[in-house]
Formats: structure tokens, C-alpha cells, sequence
């Protein structure tokens, strides 16, 4: 009898199953066919004393159980098999899952970016008219990226300045001056109704002196760049927003073990990025295009607020970058 035929047959004879004892017996002796069934079923002699491997124990211990490797064996199988060797089965703690902390971290800087692009896109304080340059009766002008603001508040003259602002920034200035102005002492409108009507109130002014009427022009061109920036700026920030937006729905959806149509929720890094890099973009082209007025406006909060909505995305990426989910 072959070495490999009489370890397959000690295993039979320790009660394994046919095909767990053909499994065993092939690792150590590959190619091994057990003997036909009429040499299966005649009685096994009678084990050897001095071969431990197949000799049958009366008091199995956990010591001397004999198994063909027992490294070899799935952990499994020996749970499954507990009168095997005679060893009860070992509970195996469970290993811990890791909890996506930081990408919940990231949600939540996202949801900040979010709201401060808010903030950002619908303020009026992009710019705001510094201390130095406010004139006596003049309220303080404030511009957002299509609106802007004058505030006569405190204004000596605070009537005098409602008139004049709520004239400027309608959109029939003809029409407004006839009007009663609006009680409130903050007006708003439209940086394109002043830049307008500014505009032919210098041209009607200034008669037949070209050089008044050149400077008119200038001075119009200037104002809309404001409102042009606005406009190429506020697209940006809007399609930020939805990138950040779609963003925080990935990431939430890949930390809690749940799957988009075609594993979305896989790209929810990227958008992080590619939402805080618009944002920035966006505050960018602003600071390029707008027109600061001689220097008398000084950037404002909103604009902070979409600059920092941008590297609060992109803190965002990293940090989902950094977690062990």
C-alpha cells in the first residue's frame, strides 16, 4: 500500500468525510486516486503504533489531535466539524469595520462650502466704497456681481441721497424722477441701469465738449466690466455649487456602504475638487475683469466668501483622500 493510500485511509478511519480526505491526501500527494470501491470497503488493518498520524485515541485531546495540517484547515470547517479530534469549536471575534470618519469630515466642509457660495453669490459686497472716498451727503456704495447697493443711512442730506440713488439705478431714469422715492434707506438695482444712466447724464451734461463726452464712454465701458465679471462669475459659482452639491450626495452615499447607478459614488472626490477649483476660478475671473473705481472700492466679503467655499472644497478631497473606508 502507498504512503499516500494509507494516509488517506487513516483519515477515513478518523471519521473524515471521503472527499475532505481525497482534498487532504492530494495536497501532500498530488495525483493520488483512492483504490476502487471493493477495496474501499474491506476493513481497514489495524493502525500502527508507531505511526501516531493514524493510530485512533481513546481520550482525544486538544494536544495530540491528529489533522493533516492544521493550518490547513478553514476555520470553518473546523466550527462546522466539532466532533473532529474531539475540539470544541473556537468563536473568532469579528473583525471591526473602520469607520469613514474624515470622509464625514469632508461632508461637512462641503456643506459649509455650499452655504458660503451662497452667501457669496447672492451678496452685494463684492466691493465695497472704502472710508476715504465717501463724500460728504453720499451714501456708502456697495456693488454685488449684477446689483448694486447705496446705503444713505446716517447721510446728512439722507433724502437728497434716496432721490439721487433711486434715479440712478431705475430703469427709466426719466420716469424715476418724477416719482416719489422709497422710504427705505437702503436702495438697490441693477449695475447695468447705473452704468447707463450715469452715462447719459454726463452726455446730456457735457453738450458739445468731446472730451467730457470721451471720458463718458470710458467711464461706461469701466462700469460694465463690473457687471460683465458678475455675469461670467456667477455662472461659475453656480455650476461649483452643483459640483459640491453632487459631491456631498457621492461621499454620503459611499460611507454608509450604498452604491449609485454605475458607481457613481465613486466620483465623489473628484467633484470635490473640481467644485472647489471653480470656485476659486470664478473669484479669479472677477478679480480680473471687475473694475475698482480709481481704487476707491476694496473687495468684500462675498468675494472671501466664495475663495474660501473653494478651499474648504478641496480640504474636503483631501481629507476624503486620507480616509481608510
Amino acid at each position: 500500500m502507498t504512503g499516500g493510500q494509507t494516509y488517506y485511509n487513516g483519515l477515513i478511519a478518523q471519521g473524515y468525510p471521503a472527499d475532505q480526505a481525497l482534498g487532504y491526501t492530494q495536497q501532500y500527494y498530488p495525483g493520488f486516486t483512492p483504490a476502487d470501491a471493493a477495496q474501499e470497503s474491506m476493513p481497514l488493518p489495524a493502525p500502527i503504533p508507531s505511526q501516531p498520524l493514524i493510530q485512533p485515541q481513546a481520550t482525544p485531546q486538544p494536544q495530540t489531535m491528529v489533522q493533516p495540517m492544521a493550518q490547513t484547515i478553514p476555520v470553518q470547517q473546523q466550527m462546522a466539524n466539532p466532533a473532529l479530534g474531539g475540539v470544541a469549536p473556537v468563536a473568532v471575534a469579528p473583525i471591526a469595520e473602520k469607520k469613514p470618519i474624515l470622509t464625514w469630515v469632508a461632508v461637512g466642509c462641503i456643506t459649509i462650502a455650499v452655504l458660503l457660495a451662497l452667501v457669496g453669490q447672492f451678496g452685494n459686497s463684492w466691493q465695497v466704497q472704502n472710508d476715504e472716498s465717501i463724500e460728504n451727503g453720499a451714501g456708502q456704495v456697495s456693488l454685488g456681481l449684477s446689483d448694486m447697493k447705496v446705503d444713505c443711512t446716517g447721510v446728512a442730506q439722507e433724502q437728497s441721497c434716496i432721490q439721487l440713488a433711486y434715479v440712478l439705478l431705475a430703469d427709466d431714469m426719466d420716469n424715476a424722477a418724477s416719482e416719489s422715492p422709497p422710504s427705505d434707506s437702503i436702495v438697490k438695482g441693477p449695475i447695468e441701469n447705473y452704468c447707463e444712466n450715469t452715462y447719459s447724464l454726463t452726455i446730456a451734461l457735457a453738450g458739445d465738449n468731446q472730451e467730457l463726452r470721451s471720458q463718458a464712454g470710458d467711464d461706461r465701458e469701466n462700469c460694465l466690466s463690473n457687471d460683465a465679471a458678475g455675469g461670467v462669475t456667477g455662472i461659475t459659482v453656480w455650476i461649483a455649487m452643483l459640483g459640491l452639491l453632487s459631491s456631498a450626495v457621492m461621499l454620503t452615499v459611499s460611507s454608509i456602504g450604498k452604491e449609485l447607478p454605475a458607481n457613481a459614488q465613486r466620483y465623489g472626490r473628484p467633484s470635490s475638487f473640481i467644485g472647489g477649483g471653480l470656485a476659486i476660478l470664478g473669484a479669479v475671473i472677477w478679480l480680473l475683469m471687475k473694475f475698482d473705481f480709481d481704487g476707491n472700492f476694496d473687495n468684500g466679503s462675498s468675494f472671501y466668501f466664495i475663495l474660501f467655499a473653494g478651499i474648504l472644497a478641496i480640504i474636503a478631497g483631501i481629507l476624503d483622500t486620507f480616509d481608510k473606508r
